[in-house]
């Protein structure tokens, strides 16, 4: 064989290698997408890419036949709670749907401010609204409240009496 040709079949056979690497890559890339996606190890929800073996995820069936003690799995619970000298709206154990969201404001009576908004143990400091987004737990939601300083009076000078000149006796 000529050198021409020889260099002409390995370029062919270069060429041809690498689109049998490439197709053969496509199809191992293909078909593990597809097992993945028919064992469900693939979540696209919002906020949220991680394995459905995740211990938080509960799989349920759709039908509710509205019997048992059991929670709702598709609703999770926001606990609310408020200390002394101001409101929290809503309050209380508020039941939210699942990826849903809630937003809490915050309220201090006269005389007081609002110290600290503390969300799942996390100070989050004074905010007057809080807003939980993509809700997939159970959380709490806790604010404190604390007494503004008393303002102390200025004291004001009280005015000195003339002198009265005293008057000699003869």
């Amino acid at each position: 064989m000529s050198k021409d040709k020889e260099t002409k079949v390995r370029r062919r056979l270069s060429y041809r290698t690498k689109w049998i690497i490439t197709l053969l890559l496509m199809v191992v890339a293909v078909g593990l997408l597809v097992i993945c996606f028919s064992q469900g190890l693939l979540d696209f929800k919002p906020g949220s890419v991680k394995p459905n073996d995740d211990p938080e995820v509960v799989e349920t069936d759709s039908a509710d036949d509205g019997e048992g003690d059991e929670p709702k799995l598709s609703e999770y619970n926001v606990l609310i709670s408020e200390g002394n000298g101001g409101t929290a709206l809503p309050s209380g154990r508020v039941s939210v749907d699942a990826w849903g969201s809630i937003t809490v404001s915050f309220t201090p009576q006269e005389g007081y401010e609002i110290k600290a908004v503390v969300v799942d143990g996390d100070d989050k400091g004074p905010l007057t609204s809080y807003t939980l987004s993509y809700i997939t737990a159970d959380h709490t939601i806790m604010v404190t409240f604390e007494k503004l300083p008393e303002p102390t009076p200025e004291p004001t000078p009280t005015p000195e009496p003339d002198p009265t000149p005293e008057i000699p006796e003869d």
